[in-house]
Order: C-alpha cells, then structure tokens, then sequence
C-alpha cells in the first residue's frame, strides 16, 4: 500500500476488499466524511470492496432524501468507479424504496444496502467476483 493516506479507525482489509465499522457516537457530517475517507483509502490502495457497517454508531438520524442525495454523491465522486459499497444499517434507517442505491446507480456506483453484514460479505464478493471476470474478457 503506497500511500500517506492512513485509514480511519475500525478499518480492515479483508481478503480483496475492506470492512469499516464507525462506532460511537457520531454526528452526521462525521459519519459522512469518515466513510469518505475509507472509500478514498480503498481507492488509493486499489481495494475494490467496501463494507460500511453502521449498527454500531450511536446518534445518527434518519437521513432525509436530500441527505442521501448528498452522501451518495460525494462517496459516489470519490469511489470514481473503482469501489463497490455494501451498507450495513438499521432496518428502520432504509427506505422501503432504497432510493440510496438508485441515487448510487445513475452517478456510477455499485452499491447495495442490507440490515445483516453476512448478506452485505455475500453481496460484494459476488460483485468484485463480477467486475474482475468483466475485466478479464476486455483485457
């Protein structure tokens, strides 16, 4: 890993992609931009994974639509294509109609949210799975 850039604290690296788990307290903006810093970590350090498990933070609100708009776009703009996220929430902070993921979808990232971290694992060892078999028919 050639970097400067260090990953926040509860951050590892698993097999081929990483798992981030915020815990404690935390604001909104906090929470935000820590999950920025580990989708750049992945980025930086071609990690193609990211799991984002937040049932362990405490304090953070029922995200409005124009939140999720927000957030995603920034993880969105920083992932730049080449990280894959796996939100791990609360059942009662997703929305019926996910509408995180479509937001995720049209800015390019491939995302997908569960309320049980096995199913979020599954979920993004199939994606990586995906992209690197897509990589090897162009390449």
């Amino acid at each position: 890993m050639h970097t400067s850039l260090h990953p926040p604290e509860s951050f590892s690296v698993l097999e081929n992609y990483a798992l981030y788990q915020p815990q404690g307290k935390l604001s909104k903006d906090e929470a935000v931009e820590s999950v920025d810093k580990a989708v750049l970590y992945c980025r930086e350090n071609k990690i193609g994974g990211l799991i984002v498990d937040v049932t362990r933070a405490t304090g953070l609100p029922m995200p409005s639509v124009s939140d999720v708009f927000w957030f995603i776009t920034k993880w969105a703009e920083t992932a730049t294509g080449k990280v894959a996220i796996a939100m791990v929430a609360p059942a009662e902070m997703i929305t019926p109609d996910k509408i995180g993921i479509t937001i995720a979808a049209n800015r390019g990232l491939r995302s997908e949210i569960f309320t049980d971290e096995a199913d979020a694992h599954e979920w993004l060892r199939s994606e990586i799975s995906a992209v690197k078999y897509l990589d090897g028919l162009s390449g």
